[in-house]
């Protein structure tokens, strides 16, 4: 499933950067070896000079996509670890949910990240993110403004969990059957 995709693109796009460095490095130090000039010296510096910011701009950018990628699979595999809960109105516990307080539950353990405790309150969070633009780790919201009556987590391909209702749990539903209004982006 989705975690299994993360680690399946995460590691080889990391094993990928470091085997161009290898691969890159050789010839530098080559280069360094060789240089019996003056000239030849200041093109090699000037190469170094001229490489290192982008490798070092490569690296940050791999390593923050590397720990978004874990905060998501982090945040899914608790999410999804709870399927089969009840529902419970008002419940903030695997011992019962109800929508807000599953997601809270979630971000909490999963992130560390408070969330507040109602789907409106919720909804005041992070960024606007178009219903083409999801990504997994996205709050869903069903209503609008202070109407904002129920919230659940996107999983991948058209599918979310969330807290149902009475007698349903939280649970994994395609939005093909209960289209979200919108979606925020806080992590």
């Amino acid at each position: 499933m989705l975690v299994q995709k993360l680690r399946a693109t995460a590691l080889p796009t990391l094993l990928g950067l470091a085997v161009a460095l290898l691969i890159m490095m050789p010839s530098v130090a080559f280069a360094d070896n060789e240089a019996s000039t003056t000239e030849s010296s200041t093109e090699v510096s000037e190469f170094h000079a001229a490489v290192q910011p982008e490798i070092s701009n490569a690296i940050l950018d791999a390593s923050s996509s590397l720990v978004q990628q874990a905060k998501v699979s982090n945040l899914l595999d608790t999410a999804l670890s709870l399927e089969g809960s009840p529902y419970s109105y008002g419940g903030t516990t695997p011992r019962g949910f109800d929508c807000s307080g599953f997601t809270r539950y979630c971000f909490d353990k999963a992130l560390g990240m408070e969330l507040p405790r109602t789907a409106a309150g919720q909804a005041a969070l992070g960024e606007s993110v178009s219903m083409d633009e999801l990504q997994p780790g996205d709050l869903l919201f069903w209503g609008s403004g202070s109407g904002v009556y129920h919230v659940g987590i996107y999983v991948e391909d058209g599918t979310y969990i969330h807290a149902a209702g009475s007698g349903k749990g939280v649970r994994v539903q395609s939005m093909e059957y209960f289209h979200p209004s919108f979606a925020k982006r806080v992590c």
